[in-house]
């Protein structure tokens, strides 16, 4: 909760502003009759604070050089020169004869001021800075926090700044317990994000593609340096993005497998990047229980043309296909779904079934099934028509040659459980591509199959799931993969730029990194639910009103310039209304290390 003020002298207390008053008018009249100097410098060093809005540390600067005087003059003889004129001072008022007449010349007490004055300074100095960082406590302590002005940098701040500034650029992205966003626009301090906050999920979002990208690669980066396992899905198709993330697998020494738009065939991707990369298979349905790879194959169908209301007879079908490939295999070598494809004609299913062998535990109840199928089939031909068009337009995709048996071998092979248990990289390029849709949705339901495996299995997956451009994918699935974050150690980092997906994406997810918003009334509705999730209201006191001062009262994310973002954390609740972004450099690597994280991955394989 933001601090509330706290007043010395409580504000119940009775002819409070009167005591107040007294207090001050003998403060000032003892100093005009005693510490003149002192007065004046103490109002002066108060007056600079309140106009450069420095912090008070900033008073050691003059007592320092007050206190270095005062050694060089001598202590005694600095006490001395100070006491003279309030002794002065004091003897004429204390002198015997007319007091009233002395009070009414009182500038007699002043007579050879300019003799005495100057030995008050170094000591002066001294006290004028001690009652303006007192004057400055009690501003603070009489304030409070949400209503005090933000401090403004100083040579301290502009020294930190540039030290981090430069220490982010040569690559500093990691920290003690999370990654390094960039510097608070105020402090210059480092913003960080830890990962135990990070467990509930991160909306990344900027109408920037590019700010928004660069943030979320910041918190990539140093995961990979961390060696947790990243299961990657970029829906942008920027050409840059796979090479920067094959550099950091590279020098950090984590096998990546990247699967899309990484090679025409050959064994090795095309581009500079190919060295660090292993290209890969997918193929989910080679593994699991038939129910599991059935469901596989149905989430990444679309369901929206004619022939939706066979979709359940299409999925007792599978689950038949499926049991019947597992009982009766066939060549390896062949591509999974173009079995499936194949026995979804009835003739060959059923001639499929005639293959599995009498001992088979539960061949009595398959063939019954299997039975049942094939005549719903050869009654209604339109219930697998459409899962066969789509899975037919699937396999002529650029995507469906990489829907098989990888030829370098299992290391090439993408399992999504495998690469979390050897903390690898994976990468699906599915950008701008035919059939991206019906892959993106595969990768969605596998992911949220690999997270139910180990919270099943109580294992902390220690990794991170990205999704670029998140406002591309299927809102449930998002949705389902952030609330499995917490529970099987894959928080999901997702980035957009489209303004509606990230303010449902700010209502999911734990901490919300938001950059330059265009459309105003996204931002402001945006910035809402940062504030008020990050700075929950305090409780006020009986019969008291209290205001607290959010980004939502004093601007929006359309004010943001580009570079510039706001992080908000829901638990525990912070706010950074404006960070600066700093983009980290990825160290370089030699030939040899990116040879041996490659052999890493055949050999753990």
């Amino acid at each position: 909760m933001p601090r509330r003020a706290r007043y010395l002298v409580p504000k119940g207390l009775p002819r409070r502003s009167e005591l107040l008053a007294c207090c001050l008018v003998v403060a000032v009249l003892a100093h005009v009759l005693f510490a003149q100097l002192t007065l004046l410098l103490a109002v002066a060093f108060t007056a600079v604070s309140r106009i450069t809005r420095w912090r008070l540390s900033w008073l050691l600067a003059p007592a320092a050089v007050a206190a270095a005087s005062a050694t060089a003059v001598g202590l005694r003889p600095a006490a001395v020169g100070f006491a003279e004129g309030p002794a002065k001072v004091a003897g004429y008022l204390g002198a015997r004869g007319h007091q009233f007449d002395r009070l009414v010349h009182i500038g007699g007490a002043f007579a050879g001021m300019g003799s005495w004055l100057p030995r008050q300074l170094p000591l002066a100095v001294l006290a004028g800075a001690a009652e303006a960082a007192i004057i400055g406590w009690l501003t603070w302590l009489h304030t409070d926090e949400s209503e005090l002005p933000p401090a403004r940098p100083g040579l301290i701040v502009a020294a930190r700044r540039a030290a981090a500034v430069r220490a982010i650029r040569a690559g500093g992205v990691v920290t003690r317990d999370g990654g390094c966003l960039g510097l608070a626009a105020g402090s210059g301090a480092r913003v960080t994000l830890a990962w135990s906050e990070a467990a509930g999920g991160i909306a990344v979002c900027g109408s920037s593609g590019q700010d928004a990208l660069t943030t979320s690669f910041q918190l990539v980066h140093a995961a990979v340096r961390r060696r947790k396992p990243v299961l990657a899905m970029d829906l942008t198709a920027d050409p840059g993005l796979p090479q920067l993330l094959a550099e950091a697998c590279a020098a950090a020494g984590a096998p990546l497998l990247a699967f899309g738009d990484v090679a025409d065939g050959r064994a090795e991707p095309a581009g500079s990047w190919g060295t660090w990369v292993t290209p890969a298979c997918y193929e989910p349905f080679r593994r699991g229980d038939a129910a599991q790879r059935a469901s596989l194959v149905m989430a990444m169908l679309s369901w929206d043309e004619p022939g939706s209301n066979y979709r359940r007879s299409c999925n007792a079908y599978l689950q038949d296909v499926f049991e019947v490939m597992d009982a009766a295999p066939g060549d390896p070598r062949v591509p999974v779904l173009d079995e499936v494809i194949h026995l979804l004609n009835p003739v060959a299913m059923q001639a499929r079934m005639e293959h599995v062998p009498g001992s088979y535990p539960r061949h009595a109840a398959l063939a019954e099934r299997t039975r049942v199928s094939v005549s719903l089939v050869h009654a209604e031909p339109a219930t697998t028509a459409q899962l066969t068009s789509q899975l037919r337009e699937l396999r002529a995709s650029v995507f469906g040659r990489w829907l098989r048996p990888s030829r370098l071998g299992p290391a090439a092979d993408i399992d999504l459980s495998r690469a979390v248990m050897q903390r690898a990289v994976v990468l699906f390029r599915l950008g701008g591509q035919p059939g991206a849709a019906m892959v993106t949705r595969l990768v969605c339901q596998d992911l949220l199959a690999a997270a139910a495996a180990l919270r099943g299995l109580g294992i902390d997956g220690d990794g991170m799931v990205w999704l670029a451009e998140s406002g591309s994918l299927p809102r449930r699935a998002v949705a389902d993969m952030i609330a499995a974050g917490p529970a099987s150690g894959l928080p999901v980092l997702a980035t957009t730029t489209s303004a509606p997906a990230a303010v449902g994406l700010a209502e999911l997810s734990n901490v919300i990194v938001a950059h330059r918003i265009s459309d105003a009334a996204a931002a402001r509705q945006l910035t809402a639910v940062a504030s008020a999730a990050a700075v929950p209201p305090p409780l006020p006191a009986a019969g008291a009103e209290h205001k607290v001062s959010t980004p939502a009262a004093s601007g929006d994310l359309s004010v943001l310039r580009d570079g510039e973002f706001l992080l908000a954390v829901k638990n525990p609740p912070r706010l950074v209304p404006r960070g600066l972004l700093v983009q980290a450099r990825i160290p370089e690597v030699t030939r040899g290390s990116g040879d041996i994280a490659r052999h890493g991955v055949r050999e753990a394989a």
